[in-house]
């Protein structure tokens, strides 16, 4: 028996399938297809810088101002507290090209780069010592490839703190931790105590304070006191911040 043609163009089954397919194929493609867009957005450093005063310039001319370098340092702690440690770098490349009033000499962009190393060291101690090794890698690459010749100099620096003895490391360290807690001093140290064995408080006088916090040949004691600050409030340790 004939069959009995059909009337119009009749369409292949195997074209209506591969059609098909590639309809299908093209609008799960278009639907799944993610848009990205970025959330991430960089930290505007010059808005950071400006929250902080003037410093009076050392140098010969006495009545220009160079922005005070406390607004970096206490930047590059506030970047570890808050798991931004990788960001030291970007900071760098502000201070050192980005910023109109970016030091163009060898010796003021040394001062910089040590600042930043230092800031890194001392927070360690207060927001955690793998922040501090990230940080200080971000910040030796950054240098590396914005200032060649600056990373091969930072690079023979030598320990500020290998050098110290025993006990001028627990003298200056003792010291400094009482101009740190001034009254509370006794009160502290009795807690440590009692509460370690003796140990937290060792620990605390010669190491943390004593061959950390008190070297103050790149950071001074008020940096100091100020960059403990800033870590302890921005890691949720009000108590501390007091001291």
């Amino acid at each position: 028996m004939e069959s009995t043609p059909t009337s119009g163009t009749q369409t292949p089954a195997s074209t209506m399938s591969s059609t098909t397919d590639e309809t299908s194929t093209s609008s799960v493609s278009e639907i799944e297809a993610p848009t990205t867009t970025s959330t991430s957005r960089n930290l505007d450093f010059s808005t950071l810088q400006d929250l902080f005063p003037l410093a009076p310039s050392s140098g010969e001319q006495q009545l220009q101002h160079d922005p005070s370098s406390l607004w970096y340092i206490l930047t590059t702690a506030v970047l570890l507290s808050f798991h931004r440690e990788k960001l030291t770098g970007a900071l760098w490349e502000y201070l050192a090209t980005t910023n109109a009033d970016s030091p163009q000499n060898e010796k003021e962009l040394l001062e910089i780069a040590r600042r930043i190393r230092e800031s890194c060291l001392k927070a360690s101690t207060l927001v955690g010592f793998p922040r501090a090794i990230n940080a200080l890698f971000s910040l030796q690459t950054s240098i590396t490839t914005t200032h060649p010749s600056l990373s091969s100099i930072l690079a023979t620096d030598t320990s500020l703190r290998a050098p110290l003895d025993p006990t001028a490391k627990y003298d200056r360290g003792m010291s400094f931790f009482r101009q740190i807690y001034t009254k509370h001093t006794a009160r502290v140290l009795s807690a440590m105590d009692s509460t370690s064995g003796g140990d937290l408080t060792h620990f605390a006088i010669n190491c943390i304070y004593g061959e950390l916090l008190s070297e103050h040949t790149i950071i001074g004691a008020q940096g100091t006191g100020l960059l403990e600050f800033v870590c302890c409030l921005a890691d949720g340790c009000g108590p501390q911040a007091k001291g």
